[in-house]
């Protein structure tokens, strides 16, 4: 039956969708395989370099794309990580730029968890020159983990399983201050600074523009089909696919039912389905009380992966204080469309020609969502000809 969104909530308010609804009560919701690397090993693998990778791969990235590869080298103790080429972002990130952030958050966990286990972690960056899609086999970093009897766990090692990006509105209530101070203290890079927004008026003026990017992004068609194609709409296919966009619930399964959701009515700006999500990002832009940006003196693939690390230990952070965080960069995205609105942006907040703003995140205090799809980390190995990934059992 044909339903417009009005007539749906009229529908999902009578009594006897009430009464179904109760008993559907969990429907479609989270698979327990999609989520299960956010649980605690309880028999930690027997190479330590699956261990810590077991931990790695909750590192926050774009579109949750997860875009690593890694392979065990015969070498003892070495992981070698390379990006995978077909889960790039070529339409809102055309230079790979935000997926190699979500590479150095890979990095930075990977160091974290290494400290908990007592190794010190070398990494070379780049090892053989820049990515070039075209020469996938180039690695983005090689480490070696060398034991270190005198290190200390990382105290954001405990947080790692608790992070989140919390893309629902906020509290009304302004970061605190001290909370704000110890975010600025979450890492130490000084090619990269961090500033904090909590004064109401200019925290108005960066809600507007960021609900400008977002809404160029979204009325973009290639740039949005990108998104919608990563899309995992409800359990099975989540279940199938633990990565991308995740749209699940029991009000998905409903707008399944009546024929009001799916990848095609999502996708279409006339809708109901894409005006449904086109409000709550509007509520969640207006519901922001703090923005939070970090700049960098370069924009190279080596500083590229450092706020990656300096992001992730800002999340950890942010999650030890109780503070929620939600990147929000569609303002920072370097294709045509984006370009005249992002030129203002970055004069408004006088960012130096020769700098480049990063990241930019709402800031502020919310109850933590559940954890995002994972793959299993056994997903992530490269396997070499007859090698099984240099000898290595990863199973």
């Amino acid at each position: 039956m044909p339903m417009n969104r009005r007539n749906f909530i009229k529908v999902m308010g009578s009594s006897a969708v009430i009464v179904a609804a109760g008993s559907l009560n969990g429907c479609d919701s989270m698979p327990k395989s999609a989520i299960a690397p956010w649980r605690p090993q309880q028999a930690p693998h027997k190479d330590i370099r699956v261990q810590l990778l077991s931990y790695a791969i909750l590192a926050p990235n774009p579109h949750n794309m997860q875009p690593w590869m890694v392979h065990l080298s015969s070498t003892s103790h070495r992981i070698i990580l390379y990006c995978d080429s077909e889960r790039l972002l070529p339409m809102t990130d055309p230079e790979s730029r935000q997926i190699f952030i979500g590479h150095g958050a890979f990095l930075e966990l990977l160091d974290l968890a290494a400290s908990a286990q007592g190794y010190d972690t070398r990494i070379q960056y780049f090892p053989e020159g820049g990515f070039d899609p075209a020469q996938e086999s180039r690695p983005v970093a090689i480490i070696d983990l060398v034991k270190n009897e005198n290190r200390k766990k990382d105290p954001l090692f405990h947080e790692i399983l608790k992070r989140r990006s919390t893309k629902e509105p906020f509290a009304a209530t302004p970061l605190q201050a001290s909370h704000a101070a110890e975010l600025q203290t979450a890492f130490s890079d000084s090619q990269i600074s961090m500033t904090t927004a909590m004064d109401p008026q200019q925290v108005q003026r960066l809600r507007e523009w960021a609900w400008e990017a977002w809404k160029i992004e979204v009325f973009t068609p290639r740039t949005y089909q990108e998104s919608v194609d990563v899309m995992r709409i409800g359990a099975d296919e989540v279940a199938k696919h633990p990565d991308g966009i995740d749209i699940l619930g029991t009000g998905i399964w409903w707008g399944r039912m009546f024929g009001m959701v799916s990848r095609e009515k999502i996708a279409d700006p006339k809708s109901e389905a894409f005006q449904v999500g086109v409000d709550q990002y509007e509520e969640m832009f207006q519901n922001t009380p703090g923005f939070l940006w970090m700049v960098s003196d370069n924009n190279s693939r080596p500083i590229q992966l450092r706020i990656g690390r300096a992001y992730a230990r800002l999340n950890l952070k942010a999650t030890q204080l109780g503070v929620a965080m939600h990147p929000v960069s569609q303002i920072l995205q370097e294709y045509k469309e984006m370009q005249p609105l992002q030129q203002q942006f970055l004069k408004y907040l006088n960012v130096p020609k020769s700098h480049r703003m990063q990241l930019l995140m709402r800031v502020g205090y919310a109850e933590f969502p559940g954890p995002s799809p994972r793959r299993p980390v056994q997903d992530l190995f490269r396997c070499h000809g007859s090698s099984a990934c240099a000898g290595v059992d990863v199973l």
